[in-house]
């Protein structure tokens, strides 16, 4: 039987474990004409929610939605050819019939060539044009997506890792102003990883699409939630899932959805009938031993300040990690430890938590530098050390 787990890709169907407020919230907004900026750290299932959210509105409302990923956008250019394939391919469903139908539409985008790949349509821009022209082809979809929505039917524009704007182009959060002031009846979901960039765009003073969308920050599962959730998976693949076994998962890796679904695979890859505390200790050693060259590789690319600091979070988070019982203990002068921390709180490698304050972003990384660094020496790791 297949492992009842899933993490890496988006989750979908029973593997999708609750969010069913959050889910119903988006809908209600995407169906409502209404903005939303989504704001969540890598690995709490933003783009699972944001499928399933989509996917519900099409189904339930009719709505004609477009998810556009800007994650490997790089230019103005390739900001319009996602937003391009988002709308025609997706929301608007232009490209199916036949040819000449296909191409009849197209009319309506004359600088854009659709080319059939492995993946699905790409869509590329015609040679030639300024960058200021590549605003209009962002702009020209979006115009036709607000078209359709004459007979009625709501209309969605979603655009995930948004943050990627605020690299691309500083005046690029200015124009999606524009297309939100002057488009009201099209709703726009802004989603974005990465906390400090997607504040530049909405928050800070100055920030171009300040109050022009309904702030929701993506939280961890409560416990309360995903622990009925691991034992019926677990369950449906004929095994059991002890509740305390459950709540070890969870506290193992802080309720971060990615990581409870990789640690209870992990579990269930023991392939026993009953799965307690034990097995579930066992299974965070092997995932820490399967992954400990990706996690060394991860460790030994940073400077020597920024791993001290990393080694003493995984042992104490802190929030005041500037003291001086900080410095002492982590062997940094003061401006060595602020040039660190901000470092790699820009690579994403630790956080600032409201209960414990700063801390390693990632559960498995942070057990890694607690237990697994002489892994690498043939060391092994006992499991009853994992608590």
């Amino acid at each position: 039987m297949a492992n009842p787990f899933s993490f890496g890709s988006p989750v979908r169907g029973d593997q999708f474990g609750d969010r069913e407020t959050e889910t119903r919230f988006l809908v209600r907004r995407m169906t409502g004409g209404q903005n939303v900026v989504l704001t969540s750290p890598r690995r709490y299932g933003k783009t699972s929610l944001l499928l399933r959210a989509v996917e519900e509105a099409r189904r339930n409302h009719g709505a004609r939605v477009g998810v556009a990923s800007l994650l490997r956008c790089s230019s103005r250019r390739e900001v319009a050819e996602e937003t391009t394939r988002a709308v025609v391919d997706g929301a608007l469903g232009w490209m199916v019939g036949t040819a000449e139908q296909i191409s009849d539409r197209l009319r309506r985008l004359p600088r854009v060539m659709p080319t059939l790949e492995h993946e699905g349509w790409r869509f590329s821009l015609g040679p030639g044009g300024q960058e200021q022209d590549f605003l209009a082809d962002i702009r020209r979809p979006i115009d036709l997506l607000a078209d359709s929505a004459r007979d009625g039917r709501p209309v969605c524009l979603v655009l995930d890792e948004f943050q990627q704007v605020a690299e691309i182009d500083e005046h690029l959060g200015g124009f999606w102003k524009t297309v939100i002031d002057d488009l009201p009846g099209v709703s726009l979901v802004f989603s974005g990883s990465r906390r400090h960039m997607m504040e530049r765009l909405f928050v800070g003073t100055g920030a171009a699409l300040k109050n022009a969308a309904e702030p929701m920050s993506l939280e961890v599962i409560p416990e309360s939630d995903l622990v009925p959730f691991l034992r019926a998976r677990m369950a449906s693949a004929g095994r059991e899932l002890t509740e305390s076994a459950a709540q070890l998962i969870y506290r193992l890796v802080r309720g971060i959805p990615h990581f409870v679904q990789l640690l209870a695979a992990a579990a269930y890859d023991d392939d026993v009938e009953l799965v307690d505390e034990a097995v579930v200790r066992s299974a965070m050693v092997q995932v820490l031993t399967r992954q400990r060259a990706d996690l060394a590789a991860r460790y030994e690319a940073l400077p020597t300040n920024q791993r001290k600091l990393l080694r003493e979070l995984s042992r104490e988070p802190g929030r005041d990690i500037l003291s001086a019982r900080w410095l002492l203990r982590s062997d940094l002068a003061k401006t060595s430890a602020e040039r660190a921390r901000d470092a790699l709180r820009d690579a994403e490698l630790i956080e600032l938590d409201g209960t414990v304050g700063w801390r390693v972003a990632d559960p498995i990384f942070e057990r890694w530098l607690r237990h697994g660094l002489d892994l690498d020496l043939g060391e092994s790791i006992d499991p009853s050390s994992i608590g």
